[in-house]
């Protein structure tokens, strides 16, 4: 992303939700966005998938630039689940394979074996009313990595999600990036998740969105999200970016009160 900026039209005026926002996520890196409410962080996502034109600035995606809609090696991980309700969990995660082009019988099989790697094995023909919410992030989860996208874009997924859960899709989640290292732009407003499963962690103004500091987490891999939270570094790190992030939720709370 090299130094973009989107700018709303709206009754009272223009709004500029961010403001030459500019970073490089190296391949295969695993990398999350943190920032107060409103700071542009899902605005920032939908314009490095192609969803949202910049008013300013561009994105690359390796050397070529991205418009005018999702490219075909962007996978997009949305906060809601996005599964057809009527369709069974195996009939969406195979339906990017379909509408690809791919023959049904494949498409089948490699459902099958999505499945089994988010461990829902035996629920392909539950349908997605019949889920638990977990179960539901899961499909979704197989349904976007099914077509190996290079890029993997998280917006606040498992925000829903209670705290055990929470912590078990997150595991499972790093568990099926060490399989596949896609490159991962994760956003999260909770700091602890963010230092948990990121190489870097990129912290976001109040809106709008300009980039504060930049941090890198030097944990070794294996992570357990649960108990890496109890380690000395990982505190010490969290003390750090806190004092950055508490500045600009503060900010931006102070404004929310004035309106």
């Amino acid at each position: 992303m090299d130094h973009a900026t989107r700018t709303f039209d709206t009754p009272s005026g223009a709004f500029t939700a961010v403001r030459d926002v500019s970073f490089t996520v190296a391949p295969g890196r695993f990398v999350s966005l943190v920032g107060p409410s409103g700071c542009g962080k899902t605005t920032l996502l939908g314009m490095i998938a192609g969803l949202v034109p910049l008013s300013e600035g561009r994105v690359l995606l390796g050397s070529r630039p991205v418009v005018g809609g999702v490219p075909p090696d962007i996978g997009y991980l949305f906060q809601r689940d996005a599964l057809l309700p009527w369709k069974t969990a195996l009939q969406n995660v195979a339906l990017p394979l379909t509408i690809r082009g791919r023959p049904a019988a494949e498409a089948r099989s490699k459902a099958v074996e999505w499945m089994r790697r988010v461990g829902l094995a035996g629920f392909e023909s539950y349908y997605p009313h019949q889920l638990s919410g977990g179960m539901r992030k899961r499909v979704s989860l197989a349904t976007t990595l099914i077509y190996g996208p290079a890029v993997l874009l998280m917006d606040e997924p498992f925000s829903a999600l209670d705290v055990q859960t929470r912590n078990m899709m997150e595991n499972e989640l790093l568990d099926l990036w060490a399989e596949t290292r896609n490159t991962v732009l994760f956003v999260t407003h909770d700091l602890e998740e963010a230092i948990a499963l990121s190489d870097e962690v990129i912290v976001l103004t109040a809106g709008p969105g300009r980039i504060k500091a930049s941090y890198s987490i030097p944990i070794t891999r294996p992570r357990n999200v649960v108990e890496i939270r109890f380690r000395e570094e990982f505190t010490r790190l969290y003390e750090q970016i806190w004092k950055d992030l508490r500045d600009e939720v503060q900010q931006s709370y102070a404004r929310s009160t004035r309106l």
